[in-house]
């Protein structure tokens, strides 16, 4: 399933890749008679300027059999291949070739124009951004842990989270770490196995959940360009809210007899031990209301992440449209097509850029630095790994990768067939223990 997987990846980012040309464009839009305006696109090779600049000059290539319209033509006659024209971008798209207005002007930029006049200033505010948002996501995991009875230090659980950001870079298909993130909780943590591993569920499940609703907020209250994205993303933050009231309240739970039917599944009473601490977790509106809030945190620091990286490549969207663009491709990207949404984001937020009224090229642009942003972050956490005891959380993630089972011994230490007995398990440090929230 792996190579389907990375299969379906390559598909997915060969679709996107193929929407993006590598050379700039020049389009324009004419009308004629105050009837419809006619655009009309031709490669650009530019000598002065840059496709950002409002002042440009450019030699125009296009074959007879593409030549321009009757309404393009008949305001540029001199118009012809090789042609070096003077183009002014104005504003709300109009402009003017060689001094004669049309409806509109622009030029679109292909791949290499996109990369040559990135704005390296703004990258480093990005990944700051993305840094901070990291550990907010610490913040929240390591607040359900300590309220499912698994205590450990902030910087404990950011050594483990990191790790993880490190693994899911180097073992694509591992979602954020998560199961090896679970696995390692519970071996510091014995006697509450199931708590631990809950928490890391629960962990995504809020994180989700939030996204959604801040998707919600952002499509209802932009303009109509997002119009079409507002009834999917309405149900998709009702089936999530109603999923939730569903779960945590005992009369829906009761009436669809849901630990009854937990217990006629394989590991069922693995499963019912897994609902008991969720509904631990569910019963605690306090927990419940910080992991949202500290999701929502997460959720506006990360768009803010990418509205660096977009401004950065030249992209003039608002942070509101990011905003709408950054929840809804990544709420999608979750849908386990592909071993990290590769291929599937990028798509996405080509589209969703166009959607805006920007540029396909540039989304996906925007989607391949915000990857390149995330691999940094990722090999910053593969640190963590080389810090004293990482041999043995490096043993336990790779473990993860392979499915390896962790087994207890006879004094109820846990290992897996690659880690030593004799390795001390990864715990709580030994710092005093913070008291639930």
């Amino acid at each position: 399933m792996r190579w389907v997987g990375i299969a379906l990846a390559l598909s997915f980012l060969w679709y996107a890749l193929a929407q993006v040309s590598l050379g700039d464009h020049l389009v324009l839009r004419a009308s004629k008679d105050g009837g419809v305006p006619v655009s009309w696109s031709a490669p650009l090779s530019l000598l002065e300027g840059n496709w950002r600049s409002k002042e440009l000059k450019g030699e125009i290539e296009f074959e007879p059999e593409a030549a321009p319209p009757e309404e393009i033509g008949a305001l540029l006659p001199e118009l012809a291949r090789g042609t070096t024209l003077t183009i002014h971008v104005g504003h709300e798209g109009k402009g003017s070739i060689d001094g004669i207005e049309l409806d509109g002007v622009e030029v679109r930029p292909g791949l290499s124009s996109i990369l040559k006049s990135a704005d390296g200033n703004t990258l480093p505010l990005g990944l700051a951004a993305l840094i901070f948002a990291t550990l907010l996501i610490n913040t929240r995991w390591w607040l359900l842990l300590h309220a499912a009875g698994c205590p450990t230090s902030w910087l404990n659980a950011l050594r483990i989270t990191y790790t993880g950001l490190f693994f899911n870079v180097i073992l694509p298909g591992l979602s954020g770490g998560d199961l090896a993130r679970g696995w390692i909780a519970a071996r510091g943590h014995p006697e509450r196995r199931s708590a631990a591993v809950v928490t890391v569920v629960a962990d995504r499940v809020f994180g989700l959940w939030a996204m959604t609703l801040v998707a919600l907020a952002a499509v209802s209250t932009s303009d109509l360009r997002f119009e079409s994205l507002r009834l999917p993303v309405a149900a998709a933050a009702a089936g999530l809210t109603l999923a939730w009231v569903v779960y945590s309240l005992e009369g829906p739970r009761r009436w669809l007899r849901l630990q009854e039917r937990l217990k006629r599944l394989p590991k069922g009473s693995v499963l019912v031990d897994l609902d008991r601490v969720g509904q631990e977790l569910a019963q605690r509106p306090k927990v419940v209301l910080c992991a949202l809030g500290l999701s929502f945190a997460n959720h506006f620091t990360s768009a803010l992440a990418i509205f660096w990286l977009a401004r950065g490549l030249g992209e003039e969207v608002s942070f509101h449209q990011i905003l709408v663009i950054s929840t809804v491709a990544n709420t999608l990207s979750a849908i386990p097509l592909a071993p990290g949404g590769l291929g599937v984001g990028e798509i996405l937020f080509g589209g969703l850029f166009r959607m805006a009224g920007g540029s396909w090229a540039l989304g996906v642009g925007t989607s391949l630095a915000w990857r390149l942003e995330l691999l940094a972050v990722g090999l910053i956490g593969g640190l963590a790994s080389l810090l004293p005891g990482g041999r043995e959380m490096r043993q336990e993630f790779r473990a993860a990768a392979k499915g390896d089972p962790v087994v207890e011994d006879s004094q109820g230490n846990q290992s897996t067939s690659e880690t030593s007995q004799k390795d001390p398990p990864l715990g709580p440090e030994e710092s005093t223990p913070v008291s639930s929230p």
